[in-house]
């Protein structure tokens, strides 16, 4: 049959703005989600191996930066453990109603299913904004 070309596996391709945005983002976004919680998992209240957890997925772009779609957990709750956000997803949810309220999930929810094309001028927007509200929660 056809080779492949072996040039493929060496050639990087350069990241585009949006994707770079899009990191920066996330990283911010996780950095404001574990500050709000004072650097505690929200669940046990350990202060160590912290993760923050999207609520709805992250791949859902309604919600992906929304601080109201994240919370801050240790590995254990977010992954690792039997009762964690992602091997038992009904009973975080649960919890994470009982912790927020039902009218914050279903506000939340609505958002979730709304569809969003982010621009890259809101997207450079969003960066400013997070970086004041880290700066902000510091001093």
């Amino acid at each position: 049959m056809f080779k492949k070309a072996k040039w493929h596996k060496s050639v990087k391709k350069a990241k585009t703005k949006r994707k770079k945005l899009r990191d920066q983002l996330d990283k911010l976004w996780s950095e404001i989600v574990k500050q709000r919680a004072g650097y505690k998992c929200e669940y046990c209240g350990k202060t160590t191996y912290l993760n923050s957890h999207h609520i709805f997925s992250r791949s859902n772009l309604s919600v992906r930066w929304s601080l109201n779609n994240g919370t801050c957990l240790c590995s254990g709750h977010h992954t690792l453990n039997t009762w964690s956000a992602h091997k038992s997803p009904v009973e975080f949810i649960e919890w994470i109603m009982d912790k927020r309220g039902y009218l914050w999930y279903t506000d939340l929810r609505k958002q979730a299913n709304q569809i969003r094309k982010w621009t890259i001028p809101e997207l450079e927007t969003l960066v400013e904004e997070f970086k004041k509200e880290i700066n902000d929660e510091k001093n």
